[in-house]
């Protein structure tokens, strides 16, 4: 029996009807697009992949995700690995999870994007994920750019009866347009259905994860003057893309700044944590969240590592605290870049 697979964004519908109508029309696995690029780059988390997963996952579908790939680095490699990695963690799947490096924005450099792809998978295998695979059109493995027999490869090739390329071939996306609209569609030759490596042993000691470390490095994103603890305006330009050790996070001005020295600040609003956090644990407790009344939600904390895209602030009861819902407030003072010690 053919098996097909859908890979959705957050340009597709979050809801139940729209994977149970997948179901029925004989898609029984999804794709969800998780993330693009790093924290330090894009830095995109899809809105809609939490409630994708959900209710993929209500609908009796199998779930997988996949990430952006905009590396230009090896140490870009990483971190977008990371990143992703971190997602897929919070999304609370396991490491037999099918995750996909999605390699095809036209800004990648062609003569040296192979060996970003490599150093992304196998930061991911090394980790412990055991079905990771590479996705670009036929066209990149035919000229040479990406190896489709180095990894477990999905390609793209539309208006074909063939997928276009020989490799270790693994998934074939053969139209944009299934059901003539503008969805994705493929032919799952090993993704979904991929058996368990064989091991000599039946069973395997449980290898508890360690626990990511938070760092305090905050970088900059524009040219930048810094400003004393009164708001005074020094002398000095720190340039974009430096980066700094924050020992704290002050209000000045109505705005939350970090204080990289004794007294000199620059504003949150001018670093890479403008629209991103990563919480962090203040002696050993999940950190609280607040609604705009400074109320604490019941039943609702947060794990240190556990990143989110912020839409702005609100002080509150004189704290300043990132929004991460329509409701719901994390002070700074949790968060990575406050003088975390861990």
């Amino acid at each position: 029996m053919t098996k097909y697979f859908a890979d959705v964004s957050s340009f597709q519908p979050d809801n139940l009807g729209f994977f149970q109508g997948l179901v029925n029309a004989g898609a029984a696995s999804v794709l969800i697009k998780a993330t693009q690029g790093s924290p330090d780059g894009d830095n995109y988390l899809n809105p809609k992949s939490t409630n994708q997963a959900r209710n993929a996952l209500a609908a009796g579908m199998n779930v997988g995700f996949y990430h952006y790939f905009k590396a230009s680095s090896v140490t870009d490699a990483i971190n977008e690995a990371k990143f992703f990695e971190q997602s897929i963690i919070n999304l609370g799947f396991g490491k037999d999870t099918p995750l996909c490096v999605d390699v095809e924005d036209p800004s990648l450099n062609t003569s040296a994007v192979a060996s970003y792809v490599d150093t992304f998978i196998n930061y991911l295998e090394t980790q412990g994920y055991t079905n990771v695979f590479q996705y670009s059109m036929a066209s990149w493995f035919n000229q040479g750019i990406l190896d489709a027999n180095k990894h477990p490869t999905w390609v793209a090739n539309y208006g074909s009866s063939d997928c276009g390329t020989r490799g270790n071939i693994v998934a074939w996306q053969y139209t944009s347009s299934w059901g003539g609209g503008s969805q994705d569609m493929s032919y799952d030759w090993g993704v979904f259905d991929k058996q368990p490596a064989k091991t000599e042993a039946t069973t395997q000691p449980k290898v508890e994860p360690q626990k990511p470390k938070v760092e305090n490095v905050i970088k900059l994103t524009e040219q930048t003057h810094p400003v004393d603890r009164l708001g005074i305006e020094r002398p000095e330009t720190y340039e974009a893309g430096s980066t700094w050790k924050s020992s704290d996070i002050r209000l000045i001005n109505n705005e939350p700044h970090y204080q990289i020295a004794t007294d000199i600040f620059v504003p949150l609003s001018k670093t890479t944590f403008k629209d991103f956090i990563i919480v962090k644990y203040i002696d050993d407790s999940p950190a609280p969240v607040f609604n705009k009344k400074g109320k604490r939600v019941q039943n609702a904390s947060v794990s240190t590592t556990k990143s989110f895209k912020i839409d702005g602030f609100k002080i509150i009861n004189g704290i300043p605290m990132a929004r991460i819902a329509t409701d719901e407030y994390i002070p700074f003072e949790y968060t990575s870049g406050s003088g975390f010690k861990g």
